[in-house]
């Protein structure tokens, strides 16, 4: 502990040396000038509270400690940034945040996008499923990224780089190729909440990861009788352009923190928000590796072994707009899964490390790849095991 707490006085007194500072309540900006780091500061404290009245209801407690914010900026700097902090005994606690871009993006996507990240971890107590955390905390920036966000999700559902709902909902760790996870993980969240709103999504989360049954938590809160389900609503509310929906009128009250998720054993949490990078690029196609062990697996396996062994494996179609919905569906008696968003436009990624092993260095940022949009969607197979 004594260790840990003297890396992280380390980590604040070198950003210290970088340019100018400025102190908040909850968090210590350095920038290269004086006015960038207290509007940074400013911003960020105000993000921390309307954020957290918009998602959970109410506003944050301080934090024990302020978190250390270091800003490049630059128009010439594609948007990213880099959260790292460490659950231990239920806190999250040793908070770092390194952002970067344009002031514009910095302020109006990376910033608010990073600092969802700590309202989440503040609030659950424990790290959230990949899907949910980076697709949520994409639903906040600027209305350029998650249009950026959406011609990717296009692009990745007709080039057979989409992900099954019952691989997302397994996934405990972020998949190899992880931009498609922060496309569909914001589009689903986005789905979502326009059914009920932040804190029904919130309440939803929760009561997933306590029951560690997304099924029955789906149906609960949304009425989709599976994954499978939900997934196929989901597609054809794609296929239809994304319109407007009428949310639903039921709305389940919220609990707190420590009801929706749970702390969990000690572990260190790092969100990386990688630099924006072209929508037009193309990005190689890089087969994710699916979860093997949890519950769900369990579920998974023992529907399959079911099934004759010599069957094919159904696949689910994206349906793109203008064209049917192809392909048929998996057995509805083995959708389950968790899931790793990948980044695509100025998103910041989560990774679960062992507390033992995280560097309190700056974490790196690297820029990722986009892939071209296509004309047709298709979803990848649901059970890829």
């Amino acid at each position: 502990m004594e260790a840990r707490i003297l890396s992280a006085t380390m980590i604040v007194a070198s950003t210290l040396s970088l340019g100018a500072s400025y102190r908040t309540q909850n968090f210590i900006v350095t920038a290269h000038t004086s006015h960038l780091a207290r509007e940074i500061g400013d911003s960020a404290e105000t993000y921390r509270q309307d954020l957290a009245l918009e998602w959970l209801g109410r506003e944050l407690p301080p934090w024990r400690n302020p978190c250390p914010v270091t800003a490049q900026v630059g128009s010439h700097l594609g948007a990213g940034g880099a959260t790292t902090f460490t659950f231990e005994h239920g806190h999250p606690l040793f908070w770092t945040m390194n952002i970067q871009g344009s002031r514009e993006r910095l302020l109006d996507s990376v910033l608010p996008h990073e600092v969802t990240h700590t309202i989440f971890a503040t609030h659950f107590l424990r790290p959230l499923p990949r899907w949910a955390d980076e697709g949520a905390c994409t639903t906040v920036e600027h209305q350029s990224e998650k249009a950026k966000q959406h011609k990717l999700l296009y692009s990745f559902l007709t080039t057979g780089r989409g992900i099954a709902f019952s691989d997302m909902f397994a996934m405990k760790e972020y998949p190899t190729d992880i931009l498609p996870l922060y496309s569909q993980g914001y589009s689903l969240a986005r789905y979502l909440i326009a059914q009920g709103g932040k804190r029904k999504f919130i309440q939803y989360v929760g009561d997933g990861m306590n029951s560690r049954n997304w099924t029955a938590s789906t149906k609960k809160h949304y009425g989709h009788s599976s994954l499978l389900d939900l997934q196929t609503t989901w597609l054809g509310w794609v296929r239809q352009g994304c319109p407007a929906m009428e949310p639903k009128s039921t709305m389940v009250a919220l609990n707190d923190g420590r009801q929706d998720g749970g702390p969990s054993h000690d572990s260190t949490i790092q969100t990386v928000r990688p630099t924006t990078a072209d929508p037009d690029q193309v990005a190689a196609h890089v087969q994710t590796e699916p979860p093997s062990d949890g519950w769900y697996a369990r579920q998974r396996d023992l529907a399959r072994s079911v099934h004759a062994p010599n069957a094919p494996a159904p696949r689910v179609a994206a349906p793109s707009p203008g064209s049917p919905i192809r392909g048929a569906v998996e057995s509805t008696s083995a959708v389950h899964s968790s899931v790793a968003r990948p980044q695509s436009i100025g998103t910041p990624i989560q990774t679960v490390i062992p507390t033992t092993t995280v560097p309190y260095g700056t974490p790196s940022m690297v820029p990722v790849p986009l892939a071209r949009p296509a004309s047709a969607f298709s979803v990848s197979p649901v059970s890829r095991y």
